[in-house]
């Protein structure tokens, strides 16, 4: 008889060293075992992290709470552990949002030169920088941009607009 025997190697697993990121829920750089919490942007849970005291000190200095994110490298205290230890300074901001001019999803703002206006449909050509774009407004307003086009006046567009579902047309805010 032949066996044949396959071996593994059973050397111990490396710790992991992972990123992280989310918003800072608290941290306690004072106590016995210091630590931060943070919510975890891609698993929605609330996870914890320990750092030195010292590195605690440096990442947080005397900040006041507020919405502030954090984001930097942890490992595994052993290869089978759910205890996270920091690994350097951790890089703690506050994330700013941008927010949009407009008041409804659907408005914009529009600023070019009219070239060609549609009194009949309200569809406007306008230029931006020398590229062409396409607008349906109210018929009134695109006929009084075709005559004024007709006495070979310039015509510019100025303004915010936003979509009327009804009318099936952008309306001046």
């Amino acid at each position: 008889m032949l066996f044949v025997l396959f071996s593994t190697d059973l050397s111990p697993k490396e710790r992991k060293v992972i990123r992280f990121s989310g918003e800072l829920v608290r941290w306690e750089a004072q106590s016995p075992e210091p630590q931060f919490r943070y919510l975890d942007s891609t698993s929605l849970r609330e996870k914890t992290i320990f750092c030195d005291a010292d590195t605690m000190r440096l990442a947080l200095g005397n900040q006041p709470y507020e919405k502030r994110h954090i984001e930097g490298k942890a490992t595994q205290v052993s290869p089978t552990s759910d205890i996270w230890l920091c690994v350097g300074k951790p890089h703690i901001f506050q994330k700013y949002q941008v927010s949009v001019n407009s008041p409804s999803s659907q408005g914009k703002r529009i600023q070019g030169q009219v070239i060609e206006a549609d009194g009949e449909t309200g569809q406007i050509v306008y230029l931006v920088r020398g590229r062409r774009s396409y607008m349906t407004i109210e018929p009134s307003l695109a006929k009084e941009m075709a005559e004024s086009l007709s006495r070979m006046q310039t015509v510019e567009i100025d303004g915010d607009y936003h979509y009327d579902r009804i009318k099936r047309y952008y309306i001046k805010d």
